[in-house]
């Protein structure tokens, strides 16, 4: 009979990985990347150290797998927006870079994930090659949506492209440093200013 229970208290591995690393997302909001240790994961996940170890080869992969998990609820949300939204290109491209910047991703908690995560990324390769990956997603989905707004010279769609990715980056920066929620609004205004100034979107 116990041994019974055990097997159907045994998840999959995937199910098992996706446990681990939404406690460390935890543990990272709440206490930081610097402090974080595998003791302090398992603790969280209700585990034993073992199970880190069985399912990750080292913390940096637990690190990757936790950058994972909390950039996915972003693309979740900004394919849910997206699908609620018009097919004008340029009200597809606000409702895709305000998806961001909504309150579940301006939490303290979330933006100091980010932040502890870019600054991870800079130090671990596993960590940073999660990073660059889910970067080009997110740029080959803005890219794909420019492109819908016709056709433009390649300069104006790279000009655009390069502003808007950096500009997001920054407002979530400045958000987290001075709170200014009007500092949020325009500067996803200026983008889809910029977008509309080189582009030239058709209705």
């Amino acid at each position: 009979m116990e041994l019974q229970t055990r097997r159907h208290q045994q998840l999959p591995a995937e199910d098992r990985r996706a446990q681990i690393a939404s406690a460390a997302l935890r543990c990272i909001e709440r206490d930081g990347y610097a402090s974080l240790t595998a003791r302090k994961i398992a603790q969280e996940a209700g585990l034993a150290l073992g199970h880190l170890t069985y399912h990750f080869s080292n913390m940096d992969a637990i690190l990757a797998e936790t950058y994972r998990l909390a950039s996915q609820k972003l693309h979740e949300a900004t394919t849910e927006d997206l699908d609620r939204s018009t097919t004008n290109p340029l009200d597809r491209l606000r409702a895709f870079i305000a998806t961001g910047f909504g309150a579940a991703f301006l939490t303290r908690e979330y933006l100091r994930v980010r932040v502890d995560l870019w600054s991870a990324a800079l130090a671990h390769p596993e960590i940073a090659r999660t990073e660059l990956a889910l970067y080009q997603r997110y740029r080959q989905r803005l890219a794909a949506m420019l492109a819908d707004f016709g056709p433009a010279p390649a300069e104006h769609r790279a000009i655009v492209t390069d502003t808007i990715m950096a500009t997001l980056d920054g407002l979530w920066l400045d958000y987290l440093r001075r709170g200014d929620e009007a500092a949020i609004r325009n500067g996803l205004k200026g983008c889809a200013i910029l977008a509309e100034t080189l582009l030239n979107p058709q209705p």
